[in-house]
């Protein structure tokens, strides 16, 4: 019998591989195989052990657009991402730093630290805030950060040897392999048969919009670093065959010791002793809704998922709702982490729904209104369009709601398919209006180039002098308002409003507290110079 023993970051890897003989074909030994040559060819990772550890870094570009979350979604959206990974095997625990833009204009620089029982510190470099969280986002949460890395990518692989599968030889001479991780996601492996250099790796997502969509990973230019010990010096990232990042990696033995603190002047509370473990983690589409009267015949939704505040309009013979909320993916981790762990697509599509329907059981939901066409903010939209319901919104939402309705339906050919059979729409531009006796709804169009999204649309009771937005500004406590990556959004949205003309006695904001407060929009404006 032959033994393999790999400890790494406080994970203890036992396989009890026989060696195999001519007659033994099994297909889980020849992946063990295949996956044991592949992490000798890469070096291995005593090396990494005898250091204390490994840090990454990696600098690039990420694509807001193909992540979905960019101005349009017909053209790319380049913006700078820079990452720093500091993986401690002594201690078994990892630092994570991130620096990078998740909207146009909005800068964001976090750290996160997983420490040995997966506690999570999260900390708001630029906000100067943080705190741990009480519960575990997934069951491998610094394996996500550390796959990254090829040698720790295949560590982990034989970690769960029991789950190697060997597909066979791709064209080009490449092995496939495949493995489940810890937390059940199913991961593949391209493996040069010449070299035995990872090439590259690919899992399936439920990607709001898209469906169920390959996320790959690859490296770029090994080379020979320290001692026997090959690393890439470049990474890229694919989402359904686009680019979503190109990064440069920088490979150095040891550990960053300053990245397992907090920055100075940023208080932090004690961890929690014990965490609310991932079994344990109720999908928020499972969750019973809670709905607020904000005005006679107007409700919102308050609990759909972290964040998120939803609007709903009763007019006399059918009801009126804004948007489509889905999870919410982590993009930097392989495989990704969803945020609203354990609901498919449609589930918080399906809660919305419900939660109208409970509240006006009487009446149909007859309109959908996309405010615009990001991804969390319209990937829910099946439930309502299967039950006959009318989008409204901008172009670009538009095409995204009908390429989203196609993907989730399983149409096998999407690109060869009239979108504009997907479902009932009606597009707008300009200003667009839904009125009866009782009720006005309007819909008022940005004009492109707005920090947002292109074709964004503002909602308006101009009975109830309500205004609803979704992300132009955050309403938060005074202590940590507002944050400073909004304050673009936030500035445009309050020079768009102090120059619209509208009557207004209330504005709520999808996210944050929901209510937006006079003293907060008068701090903005101290902000803003007046020229804007």
């Amino acid at each position: 019998m032959r033994w393999l023993l790999i400890s790494i970051s406080g994970w203890l890897i036992l396989s009890t591989t026989p060696a195999l003989g001519a007659g033994d074909k099994s297909n889980n030994h020849q992946a063990q195989l295949i996956v044991e040559r592949t992490l000798a060819a890469h070096g291995g990772i005593a090396a990494i052990e005898q250091a204390g550890g490994i840090q990454i870094i990696l600098q690039g570009e990420f694509d807001l657009s193909a992540r979905l979350q960019g101005r349009s979604p017909f053209r790319p959206e380049r913006t700078p991402i820079y990452e720093h990974i500091s993986i401690d095997t002594n201690k078994a625990r990892l630092a994570y730093d991130l620096d990078w833009f998740n909207y146009h204009g909005s800068n964001q620089q976090l750290r996160e630290i997983y420490d040995q029982k997966n506690r999570q510190l999260f900390i708001d470099r630029l906000n100067r805030n943080g705190g741990w969280l009480p519960f575990e986002t997934v069951a491998d949460p610094r394996q996500r950060l550390s796959r990254v890395l090829p040698q720790l990518l295949l560590a982990d692989a034989l970690q769960q040897h029991s789950t190697l599968h060997f597909f066979g030889n791709q064209t080009g001479a490449i092995h496939q392999v495949s493995y489940k991780t810890t937390a059940g996601d199913q991961i593949k492996l391209f493996i040069d048969q010449q070299s035995l250099l990872l090439q590259s790796a690919s899992s399936i997502i439920d990607m709001p919009l898209l469906g169920n969509t390959e996320i790959s990973w690859h490296w770029k230019t090994y080379s020979n670093t320290d001692g026997d010990q090959l690393f890439p010096s470049g990474f890229e990232v694919f989402l359904g065959g686009k680019l979503l990042k190109k990064s440069q990696m920088k490979v150095i033995p040891g550990i960053n010791d300053q990245l397992f603190k907090a920055p100075d002047g940023i208080s932090i509370p004690s961890p929690p002793e014990q965490l609310i473990p991932a079994t344990d983690f109720v999908p928020y589409g499972q969750r019973e809704p809670e709905v607020e009267l904000l005005a006679p015949q107007v409700y919102m939704v308050v609990n759909l998922r972290p964040g998120f505040r939803l609007l709903f309009v009763e007019f006399q013979e059918f009801v009126v709702a804004v948007d489509a909320p889905t999870g919410w993916y982590e993009m930097q981790q392989i495989p990704p982490m969803n945020w609203s762990r354990g609901d498919d697509l449609s589930a918080l599509g399906e809660k919305y729904l419900r939660a109208i329907r409970q509240t006006i059981p009487d009446k149909p939901v007859r309109y959908l209104v996309l405010t615009h066409h990001h991804s969390d903010h319209i990937g829910g939209l099946l439930p309502f369009v299967n039950t006959g319901a009318t989008v409204i919104a901008g172009k670009a939402a538009i095409h995204m709601a009908q390429l989203a309705v196609m993907s989730q339906r399983g149409t096998p050919d999407v690109m060869q398919t009239n979108l504009s059979r997907s479902m009932s729409s009606e597009t707008v531009t300009g200003l667009h209006t839904i009125e009866d006796q009782s009720m006005q709804l309007q819909l008022l169009e940005l004009p492109n180039g707005n920090p947002k999204a292109d074709n964004y649309l503002m909602v308006y009771l101009p009975r109830q002098k309500i205004l609803y937005t979704t992300g132009f500004i955050y309403p938060l406590p005074e202590s940590v308002f507002p944050p400073k990556e909004s304050i673009p959004l936030s500035s445009y949205f309050v020079n768009w409003l102090d120059n619209s003309g509208l009557q207004i006695d209330a504005i709520y904001n999808v996210h944050g507290q929901g209510l937006v407060t006079d003293w907060q929009l008068d701090k903005i404006r101290q902000l803003t110079p007046a020229s804007q």
